[in-house]
This record gives structure tokens, C-alpha cells and sequence, in this order.
């Protein structure tokens, strides 16, 4: 499980900088391509699911639940899973998330991590959404442009407002332009680092 949640932090550094990825589409792409029984087969191990009537019964996988009498069943034709232990259910996503370790908000992730690992591409988002984007870019640009210069007015006045308070009245002016110059390219470096992060 330790190299696992290992390959989910490598998964979630490579999701930050991919903006391609429609969030709904990976998701039904994912429901729709890899079965709940061969997930939980894999995540079970092979043959210790059994079958009982119409679902299959095993241990629970989840790592927050540890098992001692077979409750985790798994139902083919619903292409559903339940733990009558820690009471938890639902689809292959969920599952997927569930053991995994991503968080609630992170279904478009698992589901990501679930095609590629049962060997799917991931499906890229619609032409309409980039045309969206290529419409709105100009709206983000500003919207960058305003937060940047919000933080360079906070860089200017924790910086450099008290070296300008104690210079002499005849070099002041030409020391204040000079330091708001200066406070642009920290700004926008402050505002990268916090966006990036």
C-alpha cells in the first residue's frame, strides 16, 4: 500500500500542470471502461474474492477498515460494491478513491489513475471548452494582473515603506519610483510561487 500511495502523489504532480482533462467525461470514462469486480479483484488479491449467489464476497481492501470476517461484496451486474463492515459503497471511482487515498473533491483523479491503470487513455476535454477558454483568456490575464498588483502593494508597503520613511524630503520621490519599479518582478514571483503551489 506504501508504494501505491507513493505512485498517487506522482499521479497527483502530474494531474496539477494537465488542464485537459474534463472532470465529467473521466469520471463516465471510467464507469463505463473498468469493471467494480476487476478493481476490487486487484485490489483484493487474486482469488480471495468468492463467489456467493449473484455478488462476490472478500475481505475489505480499504485501508481504514481492517476486516476480520468477509463483509466487502461486489455486485457484477450493478457494477456496485458494499461493505457491510465500514458501511461504504458505491462504483469503481469510489472505490478506486476510497483506496486509494484521494480526497472526496478528487473523483476526476482517481478516476484518471483507474484508466491508466487498467491500461485506458484519458479521454481530453471538448473543442467547446477550449474555445471557452481562448474566449476567457483575456478575463484571467486581468484577473492575474490584479492580483499581482495587490500583492506588489503589499511587498511595497512591508518592504519598502519603512526604508522610504526614514530617507531625506529631497531624494524621497526619486527612491519611491524607483522602489515601485522594483516591487513588480517580486510581486509576480510571489503571486508564481503561490499559484504553483
Amino acid at each position: 500500500m506504501i508504494a501505491h500511495n507513493e505512485q498517487v502523489r506522482t499521479v497527483e504532480v502530474a494531474h496539477a500542470g494537465r488542464r485537459s482533462v474534463s472532470r465529467r467525461t473521466v469520471i463516465d470514462e471510467a464507469k463505463a471502461k473498468v469493471l467494480t469486480i476487476d478493481l476490487a479483484d486487484r485490489l483484493c488479491g487474486p482469488g480471495q474474492l468468492r463467489r456467493r449467489g449473484a455478488e462476490w464476497v472478500g475481505s475489505c481492501p480499504l485501508p481504514d477498515h481492517e476486516d476480520r470476517v468477509p463483509s466487502f461484496t461486489v455486485n457484477p451486474e450493478k457494477n456496485l460494491f458494499w461493505c457491510h463492515g465500514c458501511l461504504r459503497g458505491g462504483d469503481v471511482v469510489r472505490l478506486a478513491r476510497t483506496a486509494w487515498g484521494y480526497p472526496e473533491r478528487d473523483d476526476a483523479m482517481a478516476a484518471a489513475d483507474l484508466l491508466r491503470e487498467f491500461g485506458h487513455g484519458i479521454p481530453p476535454r471538448p473543442a467547446s471548452w477550449h474555445r471557452r477558454q481562448s474566449r476567457q483568456e483575456h478575463i484571467r490575464e486581468r484577473i492575474d494582473a490584479e492580483k499581482i498588483e495587490h500583492v506588489r502593494m503589499i511587498v511595497f508597503r512591508i518592504v519598502f515603506a519603512p526604508w522610504l520613511k526614514r530617507l531625506p524630503g529631497f531624494i524621497k520621490e526619486e527612491a519611491t519610483a524607483s522602489a515601485w519599479a522594483e516591487s513588480l518582478p517580486i510581486a509576480r514571483e510571489i503571486y508564481a510561487r503561490r499559484r504553483d503551489s
